[in-house]
């Protein structure tokens, strides 16, 4: 199987019958990201503006960015140039956190999630991450 372009290996996608959901982390799962991203005008109305760069990162896996810039909201695999903000884990707590079986604040203070930059920007664009949870959860749905 070919390496996609985030650099790891991984199915495209689960079969559901008619529907296919992207399988967590993989370049198919990050491009349904960016649609899902794309088509929320919550998270385009709460990211109006502003402009921040949030980088994610598995260690020995893929990484992804998510460019809010005055409205626009794009998911982009690969690393960051300058991220504002950088989520780095493991690839188990990557895939509990993309599943939404894992509470985000709960694996940072279980260590397992970690967090470069200045973490106020969280607080200050709560809306947005909430938003942003959003995104996610669609993008696990069938």
């Amino acid at each position: 199987r070919p390496v996609g372009s985030s650099g790891h290996h991984g199915r495209p996608g689960r079969d559901l019958g008619s529907q296919t959901v992207a399988e967590p982390l993989s370049d198919a799962w990050i491009a349904a990201l960016d649609n899902a991203a794309a088509e929320h005008l919550g998270l385009q109305e709460a990211a109006a503006a502003m402009a921040l760069v949030l980088e994610y990162s598995t260690s020995g896996g893929p990484s992804w960015h998510v460019v809010f810039d005055h409205g626009s909201v794009r998911v982009v695999a690969g690393p960051a140039d300058h991220p504002d903000l950088r989520f780095a884990t493991d690839p188990a707590t990557a895939r509990a956190l993309a599943a939404g079986t894992l509470d985000p604040l709960r694996a940072v203070i279980d260590g397992d999630l970690t967090l470069v930059g200045d973490p106020r920007l969280l607080v200050e664009h709560r809306a947005v991450f909430d938003d942003l949870g959003d995104v996610f959860a669609i993008a696990r749905e069938p």
